[in-house]
């Protein structure tokens, strides 16, 4: 019984661990940023504070600072945002941090959204 309660134990602490708990990610856009769109990758806009669609980005970084997992997954289509030295990218339903202090960007913190958020961003280019 005591090794059934000790493996049991070790398991939960197992998949806990595996499983993770969110992590606080706080990131500020720089003055400027680069958009890349999944749609059409010859085209590259560039966003300002005047910009809504960064002003709304920005701001729901700011208030969606709690709530990110570790991920070092692929992640396809939306739009990818450069800034400073990481990169933001938004699809339907997950907001995706990339680190790009190396040749190619790794994922590195996920958080899903709902369809309804970032409209304004994930429209980005569709004018």
């Amino acid at each position: 019984m005591k090794k059934f309660c000790y493996a049991l134990i070790v398991s939960l602490t197992s998949i806990l661990a595996i499983s993770g708990c969110s992590k606080v990610v706080n990131i500020e856009l720089a003055p400027e940023v680069k958009v890349f769109l999944s749609d059409d990758r010859d085209k590259t806009i560039y966003l300002t504070s005047a910009d809504q669609a960064y002003q709304t980005l920005n701001a729901w970084l700011k208030s969606h600072q709690d709530g990110w997992y570790p991920t070092s997954g692929t992640y396809s289509g939306g739009i990818y945002v450069r800034s400073g030295d990481k990169g933001i990218q938004v699809t339907e339903r997950r907001v995706i941090i990339y680190s790009t202090e190396k040749a190619k960007p790794q994922a590195i913190f996920v958080q899903e959204i709902n369809n309804s958020d970032l409209l304004v961003v994930k429209n980005i280019g569709k004018q």
